[in-house]
C-alpha cells in the first residue's frame, strides 16, 4: 500500500510540474513581434520545395508575394512534379518569382533534403527561409520573423505552426506536437544551452541565416536524415549559433498531415528521428512516460466500469486534462479535443514504437507515394 501512495504521489507531483512547466514554456516562447522593415533590408530567400502540390502552391506563392518585407526572393523547386505544379508557379508572372526542376535525386540523399539542398544552392539571400508548399503564412510572418533572428542575433529561427487539418482525426490527434512541445520539453534550454541536442525546428517555416547554414553544412550535412529541420537546428546550434523558437500559431498554418493512415505514416516517419535516434531516450518515452500518462485515464475507466473510482486518479485525470486545455489554447487547436486527450497520447506513443521498429529494421514508409526510408 505505501509503494502505491508513493508512485501515486510521484505522479501527481510529475503531472503538477507539468503544469508548471507550460507556463513557464508559455513565457519563454512568446509569439513574434512585427518590425516595420526599410528599403535596405537583407534580402530574404524564401524557399518552396514542391512535388505534386497544385492544390496548395498558388496560395502558398501568393502568401509569400503578399509579405510586408521588403526585401525578398521566391524560389520554387519542383521536384519532377507529374501535376501543373509548374503552370501554376509559372503564371504568376511576378519577377520575384523563380521556377527551378530539380535535377535527379542524389545518391544517399531523400527527396526533400535533396530540393532544399539545391534551393540553397540558387538562392541570393542572406537569409534563408525554408516554407514548405502547403503552408500558408499571414503578410507579417517574414519580418517578425527577421526581427527575432537580428534581435537575439540567432543562426536559426522557426515558428511554431497551427495544425490546419480538416479532418475530425487530425484535429483531435495533431494537437499532440503542440502538446508535447509545450507540456514535456524546457524550451527555455533550446535558448541557454549550447547542448545541439537541446535544439528543434518546424519545417513549415524555417529561416536560417547563410552563414549559419553554410558553417553547418546545410542539407549536406545530414542528407538522407528523415526529421530534416530537427537535424540542421542541431547542426546550426553545434556550429555555434544561437537557435530560437517563436509561437508562430497566429502567423503561420500547415496541413501537417489529414487523414488517419496519413498521420500515422507521418508520426512514424518523424516520431524516432526526433529524439535523435536515441535509443534509451526511446524507450524511456514509449515505454515509461506514455504508459504514466495513461494510467490516470486506465484507473478511472475501470472504476467507472466497475464500482471504485479512486479519487486520486480523478484528481489526476482533471489535472492533465487541464493541461491539454491549456497547450491547445496556446497552439489554437480546437478545445473539443481535449477529452480525447487519452487516445492522443496512446496514438502517439504507438507511432513511436513503430518509428523504432522501422529504424531497427531499416524498413521505409510510403509518402507521398514513394517508400521513403526511415534510416
Amino acid at each position: 500500500m505505501n509503494g502505491e501512495l508513493i508512485l501515486e504521489g510521484a505522479l501527481t507531483v510529475f503531472i503538477i510540474a507539468q503544469f508548471a512547466l507550460i507556463l513557464w514554456n508559455r513565457r519563454v516562447m512568446q509569439r513574434p513581434q512585427p518590425r516595420a522593415w526599410g528599403e535596405q533590408a537583407p534580402l530574404v530567400s524564401l524557399l518552396v520545395p514542391a512535388l505534386n502540390e497544385e492544390g496548395v502552391i498558388g496560395r502558398c506563392v501568393s502568401n509569400l508575394l503578399a509579405q510586408d518585407y521588403p526585401n525578398i526572393e521566391i524560389i520554387v523547386m519542383d521536384a519532377d512534379s507529374t501535376d501543373s505544379t509548374a503552370a501554376i508557379v509559372e503564371g504568376f508572372g511576378d519577377e520575384r518569382v523563380r521556377l527551378h526542376t530539380g535535377r535527379s535525386l542524389g545518391p544517399g540523399w531523400s527527396g526533400k533534403n535533396w530540393a532544399c539542398h539545391q534551393l540553397a544552392s540558387l538562392a541570393k539571400g542572406e537569409v534563408l527561409c525554408f516554407v514548405d508548399a502547403d503552408t500558408t503564412i499571414e503578410p507579417s510572418t517574414v519580418s517578425s520573423a527577421m526581427e527575432m533572428l537580428v534581435r537575439d542575433r540567432a543562426g536559426l529561427v522557426s515558428l511554431l505552426p497551427r495544425s490546419g487539418s480538416t479532418s475530425v482525426a487530425g484535429k483531435i490527434l495533431l494537437p499532440m506536437v503542440t502538446h508535447a512541445l509545450f507540456a514535456l520539453f524546457p524550451i527555455a534550454l533550446i535558448h541557454r544551452t549550447r547542448n545541439p541536442m537541446l535544439a528543434v525546428a518546424f519545417g513549415p517555416f524555417l529561416m536560417v541565416t547563410r552563414e549559419a547554414y553554410d558553417s553547418s553544412g546545410g542539407h549536406a550535412a545530414a542528407p538522407s536524415h528523415i526529421v530534416d529541420d530537427v537535424e540542421m537546428s542541431r547542426n546550426v546550434k553545434a556550429a555555434g549559433f544561437p537557435v530560437r523558437i517563436a509561437n508562430g500559431t497566429d502567423l503561420v498554418v500547415t496541413r501537417w498531415y489529414d487523414e488517419i493512415g496519413e498521420i500515422w505514416n507521418g508520426f512514424s516517419k518523424n516520431a524516432y528521428g526526433a529524439l535523435g535516434n536515441n535509443p534509451w531516450m526511446g524507450v524511456a518515452v514509449a515505454f515509461v512516460l506514455t504508459p504514466l500518462l495513461l494510467t490516470p485515464f486506465i484507473r478511472v475507466g475501470l472504476g467507472i466500469a466497475g464500482t471504485d473510482i479512486p479519487d486520486v486518479a480523478v484528481f489526476q485525470v482533471i489535472l492533465l486534462l487541464a493541461n491539454r486545455a491549456m497547450t491547445s489554447n496556446l497552439g489554437k487547436d480546437p478545445l473539443w479535443t481535449t477529452p480525447f486527450h487519452p487516445i492522443t497520447v496512446a496514438f502517439w506513443g504507438s507511432t513511436l514504437v513503430h518509428s523504432m521498429l522501422l529504424y531497427a529494421t531499416h524498413a521505409s514508409v510510403s509518402w507521398k507515394g514513394h517508400d521513403t526510408p526511415i534510416r
